[in-house]
């Protein structure tokens, strides 16, 4: 059984890590003029990536003017999805020795 969790584990992880990057280059497509036209600084654009904030939605509305909605209506929420699924991964995967 640990043999099947262990796979399954390094799965989980590198789908988790995939919805990572997928995540970040969505931010970075979404926020990458509002930075370029120093609208916000790469600091303040980067807490983007992780949460919400009104100066995030101002950057957002800032945004939509070039980019179609759909990449402009970055969420904030599929980082986190996965950093849940990486973490999850790597916990079984610890957790069965594999």
């Amino acid at each position: 059984m640990p043999f099947v969790l262990g796979r399954c584990s390094g799965r989980v992880t590198v789908a988790g890590l995939l919805v990572i990057a997928v995540a970040v280059a969505w931010w970075w497509i979404s926020y990458a003029d509002v930075v370029r036209y120093a609208y916000l600084t790469p600091p303040e654009a980067a807490a983007c990536l992780i949460g919400r904030s009104d100066l995030c939605e101002l950057a957002r509305a800032l945004c939509r003017g070039s980019h179609p909605a759909a990449v402009a209506g970055y969420w904030w929420g599929t980082f986190w999805i996965g950093v849940g699924l990486a973490s999850a991964g790597l916990s079984v995967g610890t957790a069965t020795g594999v």
